[in-house]
């Protein structure tokens, strides 16, 4: 082993998600410094026979991560390289987080497009898994990237970008690691912008009943649906917000988020509302204290898929409190993201970290087999090959492609061998 590589590996160190629910020890750990020690910790992979997988934050749920042989760890890999503030572009390391990111961003006249409700994941993570936001209008996180620079499995680099690469670029987008170590990302901005927020609770009749025109009239709409009364402390929704509902139960937390150009003066806010730069008025703060299963039905098939999800809860597990995550999103050009080439509306189904939980979300897991659901690939699901080839047009073509990427399979694990392989 190479000084150079002796300095990047060092013996294997436990690591964990932020659920907790995953855990394993490598045999080596990776933190490197800068690209060069990434692709040497490739090229002695390589000599060693060793898988590798990367990390950046780990807030997925399934085991995307662990790896008998070398782990990447990018937590302090986490720099802004680049900025371009006529074209609005940004480069970046791997490490760096949503939040950190969005933050910086302001500072430089600009927003992300779009984003999650949790901004302590890294970038890269978020767009590889198909992370997203909300809205009709808006496309999952990773349609944000324009360009990436990666050590592919034999060693070099590859830039690649959605200009140039076409297909391969469309399958890169939500890849789970599996085409490249990702060292750098560029992704497209937008000028920066103010959101006003507005908090509410309604009836789920009144939610349904009117969903479709508030799609249509905010830049951004999604709703909880709470089943029990404590249902919106164990996600830490606000309590301080108006409340329409005519039940203290089986009722929806709905939000909607429009846009403000920074250059116009604030509004006089209302019961509910808030007023700050989009970095400040995405991120929630979540505890860790839940298991979930996202899928993403047709947008055409949203509001039967709901109800039936709703039904299941209330008749067969009338204990279940965490709230039902909803959200509209907008299709992608990605090979195996859960909105490629489709319009989605994704539903969130969580439950305690605790065995029993398995249960519920399989019950649920079986409405979503009927209607389609396509997985978020950070959260748990039930997928099977044969099931992912029916859902994805492009899983066969995402195959051949990772094949010819990858032919050992070094980027592989026993999570994603069964999938991709």
């Amino acid at each position: 082993m190479t000084s150079q590589a002796t300095d990047a590996l060092q013996p294997g160190k436990l690591w964990w998600n932020w659920f907790g629910e995953q855990n394993f020890v490598p045999r080596y750990t990776a933190e490197p410094r800068d690209e060069e020690d990434v692709r040497r910790v490739v090229l002695k992979a390589r000599e060693l026979g060793l898988p590798v997988r990367s990390s950046g934050r780990g807030h997925s749920n399934p085991a995307i991560v662990p790896t008998s042989g070398i782990h990447i760890d990018f937590r302090s890999f986490n720099a802004v390289i680049g900025v371009d503030k006529e074209k609005l572009q940004v480069t970046i390391q791997p490490g760096i987080t949503v939040g950190d990111l969005s933050r910086y961003l302001r500072t430089q006249g600009m927003s992300l497009n779009n984003q999650g409700d949790i901004d302590t994941q890294s970038v890269c993570g978020a767009i590889m898994t198909a992370t997203h936001g909300a809205g009709i209008t808006l496309p999952c996180f990773s349609a944000q990237m324009i360009a990436a620079r990666v050590v592919t499995a034999e060693g070099t680099f590859l830039d690649l970008s959605a200009e140039k690469d076409g297909e391969l670029f469309k399958a890169f987008r939500a890849s789970l690691g599996m085409l490249g170590v990702v060292v750098s990302l560029t992704l497209q901005a937008v000028p920066s912008y103010n959101l006003r927020k507005t908090s509410w609770n309604a009836d789920v009749e009144d939610c349904i009943g009117g969903l479709r025109e508030r799609l249509e009239n905010n830049r951004t709409f999604w709703f909880f649906w709470l089943p029990h009364r404590r249902s919106a402390d164990l996600f830490v929704l606000p309590d301080d917000i108006p409340n329409q509902a005519s039940r203290d139960h089986d009722i929806c937390h709905m939000r909607s988020y429009n846009a403000v150009p920074v250059a116009d003066p604030a509004p006089v806010l209302g019961p509910g509302e808030q007023f700050d730069h989009s970095s400040v008025i995405f991120p929630n703060l979540y505890e860790p204290n839940f298991r979930e299963m996202e899928y993403a039905v047709p947008m055409d098939a949203f509001e039967e898929s709901f109800e039936e999800v709703r039904q299941l809860m209330l008749r067969e597990y009338p204990d279940a409190a965490y709230p039902v995550e909803c959200r509209p999103v907008k299709a992608d050009d990605s090979y195996l993201g859960a909105y490629g080439g489709r319009d989605g509306y994704a539903i969130g189904v969580s439950g305690p970290p605790e065995p029993a939980t398995w249960k519920m979300l399989k019950a649920v897991d079986e409405i979503f087999e009927r209607r389609e659901g396509r997985p978020h690939w950070g959260k748990h699901h039930f997928m099977t090959a044969e099931r992912l080839e029916r859902l994805y047009p492009c899983y066969q073509a995402f195959k051949v492609l990772r094949r010819q990427m990858d032919p050992a399979g070094m980027f592989l694990n026993d999570y994603l061998r069964p999938l991709f392989a």
